[in-house]
């Protein structure tokens, strides 16, 4: 597990600086997506009626450089952006100083496959958490079962945990184009049923919800472009 994570974080390293700008179609898609399905994900935020006046923590677990915390951060009192790779969390508190968020979001470098964690990691700071977001990330975890199990474990009772990826898929040209991140990749896309597997397996089985999103998301390279379909899903921590 610990190679795999290391190239996933090698691979991620290398991308940062300029992940926004290449996949510029997708960070905004995929922001629109998150700020359009927020009262879908929860009913909790500081500008609701079931969030005001309280302290409502989010998590985004495999941050990379934070545009989905920076389209829910508004809404919510604190932000913990949490990634294998240090120069995507330097981008992620990069991009907060630039959207002046720099006072609720913070990105630090963690791990929740491996096999110990640092005193960081089990600071209580890293613990009761009302939303956790994986967004386009799950594939990429060579357990998605223990790290479902582990993000549940930081929620708080009643917390939702809210997840973005692909539908699956078979092979086709995109994974010939971005061959060399289709190494760090581990699942191609998660159905209906392997989702709920992962949910119900972390103990979040409270109104568990599967939608596909109908309009495709671009991946744009060399002048072509490919679609993928993707899916969002929530339940809560019972």
């Amino acid at each position: 597990m610990a190679d795999f994570t290391e190239q996933n974080r090698q691979y991620f390293d290398k991308m940062a600086s300029t992940y926004k700008d290449n996949f510029a179609n997708v960070v905004e898609s995929l922001s629109n997506l998150t700020r359009d399905r927020r009262l879908w994900m929860s009913d909790k935020w500081t500008d609701t009626e079931a969030g005001k006046g309280q302290e409502i923590k989010m998590l985004e677990y495999a941050c990379g450089p934070g545009h989905v915390s920076i389209a829910l951060a508004p809404y919510v009192t604190k932000v913990i952006g949490l990634d294998v790779s240090d120069n995507m969390i330097s981008e992620f508190n990069k991009n907060a100083q630039e959207a002046n968020l720099s006072d609720k979001m913070t990105g630090r470098k963690g791990d929740l496959l491996a096999e110990s964690f640092s005193e960081e990691m089990n600071s209580p700071e890293i613990f009761d958490f009302d939303l956790v977001v994986i967004s386009v990330a799950l594939h990429h975890f060579e357990n998605p079962g223990l790290a479902m199990k582990r993000l549940g474990e930081r929620l708080k009772k009643g917390g939702v945990c809210f997840i973005i990826d692909f539908v699956p898929a078979q092979h086709h040209e995109f994974d010939k184009e971005f061959a060399e991140a289709g190494k760090t990749v581990k699942s191609h896309g998660f159905s209906r049923e392997q989702t709920w597997e992962l949910f119900e397996g972390a103990g979040l089985s409270e109104g568990f919800e599967y939608e596909v999103i109908q309009e495709p998301i671009n991946f744009t390279k060399d002048g072509k472009t490919f679609e993928k379909t993707i899916f969002v899903a929530k339940a809560k921590l019972v």
